[in-house]
């Protein structure tokens, strides 16, 4: 049976400025994808959308001020609002009001997001300052649960938001302390991370709440960690800590049988996402499991890591219970296989620094470097004088470096100029949601690519740091080698 729709309606005062509202939802748990729909309003300020889920999820809604909704399938939400009295003119009414209602309540006594300055911030500061946050949304929601009818399901979903947001500043604490202070918190207690044993690795109540993914990451992040310091603690000497010598971490992890190639062997560091992936199979089960693999296996494709991604997906396939899981996997799939080594680059005309409009395919016989980048982004400016000296390494080689900014047009000029960057620049007028960006799956910037002067992917350039490998493989593709869809090594062969 097919789900029910679910329908939200709005009559807006103040609202004559406005031809339309915005929506935007999600369109998988899975990973982030925000899908917008703008819906027009009447003569009358009213509105009336129908939203396709299947399953329980947050909206928001750009009514001059963001407008957080609770929508389950078949609600059949309407909303009053004064624009020029938000949040204060907010009502509901219909099925879906009394969640609705609430939310509005608890977002007006509690900001969004903790804002955390973490300089000098110790444990048991940030401890109490967590754990008080964790308790009065707790006694808010209990005490809404008795006000107000609330949907199991909100309930739900409300109690895993406020626990793994909770858990997800433990486990993120001593990476944002050592970013903040330039040093690791030498003060942490031994049992620090004893406190997740407050909530469940596996919930499926948290899939699709805003930090629970995030919290299995960087909760597996710190059993690799744990694992290389013990390793670091009792296999090398002081003599080898100073010449760098990585031990073999991968052997400390919990219930691992492995054995190591060749190349682990020489020292070469283990790539987390092999960790994480894995962790994610001895540690996870049921519909967690497979919400978790899915993400793993669309990263692996959007990497590029598609010889890795295409055994994982095999197995995913033949396992996976959960039918929406592998439709969303499919689709995102085939849309990153089309940037596979080999596939034609896809094509796009865009206009440069004079305004003269500028194609991919007009640099057919040379090899393109594709640069995504814009002002704002630190890592983005922070890789320039990598760049500089590879375009110089390269300078006598029939190679391009089409920079594509994601910035507004203004902002773009001026850092090209401050900059003094070199190359063929182009602006994509939409940032992240410009049609070049879309055509290349562009998630986080910088994003490099290479394309061949046969006008096919060579594939994703991961960092330009290593500037001897990123020149070596400008070389390599001008030579005529037909591209390898294969990724790197992954470093180790995991059993059972």
């Amino acid at each position: 049976m097919a789900p029910s729709s679910t329908r939200v309606t709005a009559r807006l005062a103040n609202a004559s400025e406005r031809r339309s509202i915005a929506f935007e939802y999600q369109q998988t748990p899975i990973y982030y994808k925000p899908i917008t729909i703008e819906v027009p309003l009447d003569e009358k300020s009213g509105l009336a959308v129908e939203l396709p889920f299947t399953e329980a999820q947050m909206v928001s809604v750009d009514l001059g001020d963001e407008v957080k909704l609770f929508l389950e399938p078949g609600d059949q939400l309407h909303i009053d609002a004064d624009l020029l009295d938000l949040p204060q003119s907010l009502r509901f009414s219909s099925q879906g009001a009394a969640n609705n209602q609430f939310l509005a309540a608890l977002r007006a006594r509690f900001p969004d997001y903790l804002r955390i300055d973490y300089e000098g911030l110790e444990v048991d500061a940030f401890r109490k300052m967590i754990d008080q946050r964790r308790l009065e949304m707790t006694r808010f929601l209990d005490e809404g649960c008795s006000q107000y009818q609330l949907t199991p399901a909100f309930v739900d979903y409300y109690r895993a938001e406020i626990a793994y947001e909770w858990a997800n500043f433990i486990v993120s604490y001593p990476t944002d302390y050592m970013f903040a202070n330039g040093n690791r918190n030498e003060n942490l207690p031994a049992n620090y991370h004893d406190a997740l044993d407050q909530v469940d690795l596996v919930d499926e109540a948290a899939i699709g709440t805003t930090d629970y993914r995030t919290f299995l990451e960087r909760n597996f992040w710190r059993i690799e960690e744990e694992a290389a310091t013990r390793a670091l603690r009792e296999q090398v000497s002081e003599e080898q800590r100073r010449a760098f010598i990585q031990p073999h971490t991968i052997e400390y992890l919990p219930d691992f049988i492995v054995r190591l190639d060749e190349e682990q062997r020489r020292g070469d560091l283990i790539q987390f996402h092999n960790v994480v992936y894995h962790l994610a199979k001895r540690l996870l089960h049921g519909k967690v499991l497979y919400f978790f693999l899915a993400g793993e296996i669309i990263d692996d494709f959007q990497q590029g890591r598609f010889d890795q991604g295409e055994q994982r997906l095999a197995e995913f396939l033949q396992d996976n219970p959960y039918p929406a899981y592998t439709e969303v996997v499919e689709e995102i799939v085939r849309e990153a296989s089309k940037l596979k080594p080999g596939q034609p680059a896809p094509d796009f005309t865009l206009d440069d620094l004079q305004g003269r409009s500028v194609s991919l395919s007009d640099f057919k016989g040379q090899a393109v470097f594709l640069d995504f980048w814009a002002s704002w982004c630190g890592p983005c400016i922070g890789a320039v004088p990598y760049l500089e000296e590879i375009k110089q390494q390269t300078r006598d080689q029939k190679v391009i470096f089409l920079n594509i900014s994601l910035d507004s047009a203004d902002k773009w000029h001026q850092a090209v100029e401050e900059h003094g960057l070199t190359g063929v620049h182009v602006h994509a007028p939409g940032g992240w949601q410009a049609a070049v960006a879309q055509l290349y799956q562009v998630r986080g910037i910088p994003s490099y690519y290479l394309v061949g002067p046969d006008g096919r992917m060579d594939g994703r350039v991961d960092d330009v740091d290593d500037v001897a490998d990123v020149v070596s493989r400008i070389e390599e593709v001008l030579s005529g080698k037909i591209p390898s869809s294969k990724s790197r090594s992954s470093g180790i062969i995991i059993k059972g």
